[in-house]
């Protein structure tokens, strides 16, 4: 497997053992036209704009229909080294998906893993169009990772399905492996550290104007991880204690709340 290498294939090759992951709801077989015309004026507007923040305010100014008050340095692609100091003495998450690498020519982000991390760190998914009019995808970060995943289709944009395969059978260079794709593997991490798991729900997103569903999809994922992970160490202990930890974390508002829950869950 290699970061940057793919061949003309139909599906990407799995990892042994790799199992998809599907919710019912969500559409798989989606997938884009193109990756360069955009879906929307403000899919045009953030295209390959690095900084997180940065993005986030011009989604702010969506949503109060001001996009043309976007001023021309807030939705560069790149800042200068001068304009990142600023902004990081603002408060260090403005620094996260700046000093993610250039873009090549005629290549573009279609999905990125935005992390809750002190700087919001940002990994980038990225597709280039090379002269023979063949995809070639990659994954880059702000720490010049390095990640190695299966061949990708390189004729045709990816389905919804296929991008999330995709992200599920990433492997770290340097870092944990355990088997469960970028968009658990910090979460996971985290947790293993000693982080409470319900601060950790929401600690990966992954996120692409290309594809409305790909959010959807991995704040399912994550809250079935927590949920899991929740009632598997709770094992063993009195339901009446298990209510009053569901209330203390805040995922139920009272004890009606949580014995709904527990129900649920077959407890």
């Amino acid at each position: 497997m290699s970061n940057n290498t793919q061949s003309p294939t139909t599906a990407p090759a799995s990892t042994p053992g790799f199992t998809p992951k599907r919710f019912k709801g969500i559409d798989y077989v989606q997938r884009p036209q193109s990756y360069w015309e955009d879906s929307s004026v403000l899919h045009a507007t953030l295209r390959n704009v690095k900084g997180e923040n940065r993005r986030r305010l011009i989604r702010d100014f969506h949503s109060l229909n001001q996009l043309d008050q976007v001023e021309p340095g807030l939705s560069k692609d790149t800042l200068t080294t001068p304009e990142r100091q600023s902004l990081g003495r603002i408060h260090p998450s403005f620094l996260g998906g700046e000093y993610l690498p250039d873009y090549q020519a005629a290549e573009t982000e279609i999905a990125r893993i935005v992390l809750d991390s002190t700087l919001r760190d940002v990994i980038s998914l990225r597709a280039r169009r090379t002269k023979t009019g063949l995809l070639r995808y990659s994954i880059v970060d702000e720490y010049e990772g390095v990640f190695y995943f299966p061949k990708l289709p390189s004729r045709d944009s990816l389905t919804l399905g296929q991008i999330v395969d995709w992200i599920d059978q990433v492997g770290l260079s340097d870092g944990p492996n355990l088997g469960i794709g970028l968009g658990l593997i910090y979460t996971v991490g985290n947790f293993t550290e000693g982080e409470d798991i319900n601060k950790l729900e929401n600690f990966t997103t992954v996120e692409s104007e290309l594809y409305p569903q790909l959010a959807q999809h991995y704040e399912r994922l994550s809250s079935e991880w927590a949920t899991a992970t929740f009632l598997e160490s709770k094992e063993g202990e009195d339901r009446d204690e298990i209510i009053r930890c569901l209330i203390k974390i805040e995922w139920a508002d009272n004890e009606t709340d949580a014995d709904t829950f527990l129900k649920h869950h077959g407890l």
